[in-house]
Order: C-alpha cells, then structure tokens, then sequence
C-alpha cells in the first residue's frame, strides 16, 4: 500500500521534535497529507485531588493547553521549513478518552506515527495509545525512537517473520518500504533443539514477496528456552544495521489496555530505529 495520508502525536517532550522531523520527512517522501494532534485534557481532578481550587485547577488547565498549542506551533513550523503544508488539531477531552479518540481519526489515514511510551507525556497513557491505535485503527502504527539512529528507511530493513496473522498483516501493509528498500532481510527466530518443521513456513512466504517485487534473505536466529525474542531480534536488527523493523504486534492473547509485554514491550521500549506495527 502507499501512504498517501499520516498522522502523528505531538506533545511537548523532548522527544517529540525528534518524531516531529520523522512524520515531516516521511510525509514529503511519500507526497502524503500529514495531520499532526495534539493532547490537552479538559479536567485533572483525578491527578490533583478533589479538593483543589476550581481557579488553580483552571490555570493549570489553561497552562496544559498553552502547551499543546506551542507544540503544534512547533510542528507546523518544522513542516513549514520542509516546504509542506500540514494539518494540525487540538483534541480535548479526558485523558482515558484520548486513545480511543486518537485511534478513531486514525482510522481515516494510512499510517499513525507515535512515539516510545516511556517518553510521552505522562498526561496521556502512552502505553494505552500505542495499544488502542494498533487494536482498534485498522491501521498499521510506526513508533518513531526518541533518539533516533542515522537512518534511511529505503536501507535495510528487517522484516520479523513468525509465521503469526500479524507478521503477515505487518508485511502487507509495509509493502512500500519492503519495495523501496536496498535490502530486506527475513529474520526467524529457530528454537533448539526442534526440527525444521517446527519454524515458520519461510518459502512461501519468500515466494509470496518476491511476487510483489520484493527479494528478501534470510537470517535464522537460534532461540534457547527462556530467551528474550525481543533483544535477539534488535541485536539482529544491529549486526545487520537495519534501518527500520517490521513486526506483527501482540499476537499472545492479553489483557487489552491493562498488560504490555514480550516481544511487543521490549522492542517498543528499546529500539533505537523505527518500528513498523500492525496487528
């Protein structure tokens, strides 16, 4: 698929310029519409207590949306210096609410792009973002690092294959980077100690990329018992000097919106170069 309309969340952390420059180059690349969003809560009674002032409690407010705002400023100029034209909007609302509202507007575009959790705004639950966006958008989610590597996203990249509904999903919904890219390597993870027959169907799905232009190689990784798959993969991902991952998401039955964790978790909290999501 091509990306012809984006969306990326913007706060004022650090780590958003980083995604900001991200979402603006990807956009221009891909000759997309990009809308970026920003967060400013309409109550705070759950983190300040009930018993606080309703006049403090409107300056704080009022102090939270200034600071949506001149993140948006921040976007919009950012997108300016790159020569393109952007959409940007203030959404409000109650923090639980966000990610729900965010991943309905995300239904309407090509591609979300967030950031890592840890570095969000600790006003919005950056965890249940990422998660609501992935299960309930329909759209596949790239997770912008908050300190970025050197890198091009027409490089290398490394295409995490497990035989799972979301690798293959994952896969489909990359298939204009996969195309665009000098290299792609399908990296499986092979437990010891079983046979052939206990990996993933890997031909076929060789065969299947190559019929939509796509030459991939291939790179087994052996997995001991116990084995975090998660750091394999992005060790991997470094030998080889990926420049992007593309990943199936939470294939494991869990409890949505409450736990994070495997493979999913290690990567969205360590990788330093951009993860492509679906699921």
């Amino acid at each position: 698929m091509s990306f012809k309309d984006i969306i990326v969340y913007v706060d004022g952390t650090e780590a958003s310029r980083a995604r900001d420059r991200f979402a603006v180059s990807l956009a221009k690349a891909q000759d997309a519409h990009l809308v970026g969003v920003a967060f400013a809560p309409r109550a705070l009674l759950p983190l300040y207590g009930a018993d606080v002032a309703f006049a403090d409690m409107s300056g704080v407010l009022d102090g939270v949306k200034a600071q949506g705002e001149e993140a948006l400023a921040r976007f919009r100029m950012c997108a300016s210096k790159a020569g393109i034209i952007v959409q940007d909007r203030l959404m409000q609302g109650t923090s639980e609410e966000f990610p729900h509202d965010f991943a309905a507007d995300a239904r309407l575009v090509d591609l979300t792009i967030l950031g890592q959790p840890r570095d969000g705004d600790p006003l919005v639950g950056q965890y249940a973002l990422v998660e609501r966006c992935l299960f309930a958008s329909g759209r596949p989610v790239m997770i912008a690092p908050a300190a970025p590597a050197d890198s091009r996203l027409d490089g290398t990249i490394v295409a995490a294959w497990d035989g799972s509904a979301e690798a293959a999903r994952a896969f489909s919904d990359a298939l204009a980077f996969l195309k665009a890219a000098k290299r792609v390597v399908l990296v499986v993870c092979v437990q010891d100690g079983r046979g052939e027959g206990a990996e993933p169907p890997i031909d076929p799905m060789i065969g299947h990329l190559a019929r939509h232009g796509v030459r991939v190689e291939v790179a087994k990784v052996p997995e001991s018992e116990g084995a975090d798959i998660g750091r394999l993969l992005l060790l991997r991902a470094k030998d080889l000097q990926a420049d992007m991952i593309v990943m199936g998401a939470f294939h494991h039955s869990r409890w949505r919106e409450f736990i994070l964790g495997g493979v999913t978790l290690t990567m969205l909290e360590e990788a330093n170069i951009p993860l492509f999501m679906a699921h």
